[in-house]
């Protein structure tokens, strides 16, 4: 057995939507999850960077697009939900979920996994590989310096991040994401494994917008106007600069 199984919650489901609902998977890997949201009645479309799990997912004649998920190639509220199982810690996660944000209908929901601190924590600590051990060790390394300056650590050393519960409702404030679900997954070391949560983008979300002043570290509000797409590319800076 998988020495995170433990550490699943199977109460949270990724697949409740109101019928017939537009899913956008992201990071849909082989279909899996899509094949799911199918068998409930939705309209499942995927997206993945790799090419051989687009085609895999388009053999089921299910719609598919190669990309990543900071720039999805979908316009403004094109879906009545979205799904994304433990893919932001390999994302730009700012820029990713403001554009997850952005292709949700105003009304719609998005259903979330990530992986918390404990993640990476019960690999440094547990698992039998020594290669994966340094792995969940610079993992947390590259958390803790993402959320003590903003900034990733260079190459490969920050390819990973976890996230925390304080910066996702950073992400879904200023993102105009309403929290519904944040159920108590099991913890290791007392963090979090995994977390689960849904959110609802409001209607008619108002955006706030942060610009960092220059020869300062401190932002000033811009304004709270819905977004047009250049403003979104504003945001999607700001958050790089000043989310942490």
């Amino acid at each position: 057995m998988s020495i995170l199984e433990p550490y699943h919650f199977h109460e949270f489901s990724h697949f409740e939507f109101p019928p017939a609902s537009r899913v956008l998977d992201v990071g849909c890997g082989p279909g899996e999850q899509m094949l799911e949201l199918l068998r409930r009645g939705h309209e499942p479309v995927g997206i993945d960077p790799d090419p051989a799990c687009v085609e895999r997912v388009r053999s089921y004649e299910l719609e598919a697009v190669q990309g990543f998920a900071e720039h999805l190639p979908f316009p403004d509220s094109s879906f009545d939900g979205v799904i994304s199982k433990v893919v932001l810690p390999y994302t730009r996660s700012a820029i990713a979920m403001k554009e997850m944000a952005r292709v949700l209908k105003p009304g719609g929901m998005a259903r979330f996994s990530f992986h918390g601190a404990g993640y990476f924590l019960l690999y440094a600590a547990k698992h039998p590989n020594w290669k994966t051990r340094i792995y969940g060790l610079r993992s947390l390394v590259n958390g803790w310096s993402y959320a003590a300056t903003g900034k990733r650590l260079p190459g490969f050393l920050g390819d990973t991040i976890y996230q925390s519960r304080t910066r996702l409702n950073r992400y879904y404030r200023r993102l105009g994401l309403e929290l519904l679900e944040d159920p108590q997954a099991p913890t290791f070391m007392g963090f979090p494994v995994f977390i689960y949560q849904a959110v609802r983008k409001r209607p008619l979300a108002r955006l706030s917008i942060y610009r960092p002043q220059v020869g300062s570290s401190q932002g000033h509000k811009l304004t709270s106007e819905p977004q047009t797409p250049v403003k979104h590319h504003e945001l999607a800076v700001a958050h790089e600069l000043t989310v942490k």
